[in-house]
């Protein structure tokens, strides 16, 4: 038998991916009961009401994303390139999930943004303190420009997959982006104008 912390799981589990799939307007509580096979007396147990799921969803599926994001992001370089495809294979269901909630606005986008930015933050400061980060004059404006580069790709992943020529969990697309991240993040693309008088006079 299964214990109610699992059932609690599953449940939230199959929200997830209907959320995903047909938006909040679209997916009733029956609806998910019906799939999960169960009443839908027991989702309202576990959950009490629709907007109690959603949020929950919302708080569990980027606490979740979040933890596999920095995994790969504080892992040895040479293992970086194979943790993010194999985290990128298991991401279309959140990615989905994730761009419904900023279509549907209101509260269920604001509470994503301001939970992405806090979550930015405490990334920033582990990778600052495993020794892998520059001082920052404006920690919490980075984080806001992580947030707004990372939730508008999700807005936009079709577009990026069409335009890349894959799927962003392809060998081939995954290196191109996380390389060219890796580079933006670890060096910088613009060149300071003094150095670039210099070196025009030499």
């Amino acid at each position: 038998m299964r214990s109610a912390e699992t059932t609690r799981e599953q449940l939230l589990k199959i929200a997830v991916e209907m959320f995903a799939e047909n938006g909040f307007a679209g997916t009733s509580l029956r609806s998910i009961a019906k799939r999960a096979g169960v009443s839908p007396a027991l989702l309202i147990h576990h959950f009490g009401t629709k907007e109690a799921l959603i949020k929950e969803a919302i708080s569990e599926t980027l606490g979740a994303w979040v933890a596999g994001e920095k995994a790969a992001m504080l892992d040895d370089e040479s293992k970086r390139l194979q943790n993010w495809r194999a985290f990128m294979e298991k991401g279309t269901t959140p990615l989905n999930f994730f761009r419904q909630v900023l279509l549907a606005g209101g509260e269920y986008s604001q509470r994503l943004f301001d939970a992405a930015v806090s979550e930015s933050e405490v990334l920033l400061d582990q990778m600052k303190q495993a020794g892998r980060l520059r001082d920052m004059s404006d920690k919490q404006t980075t984080a806001l420009i992580m947030t707004v580069s990372g939730l508008g790709s999700v807005l936009l992943m079709s577009q990026i997959e069409k335009s890349m020529g894959g799927p962003i969990s392809s060998d081939h697309v995954a290196s191109r982006l996380m390389n060219s991240n890796n580079e933006m993040l670890r060096d910088g693309v613009f060149i300071p104008a003094g150095k670039t008088k210099k070196k025009a006079g030499n």
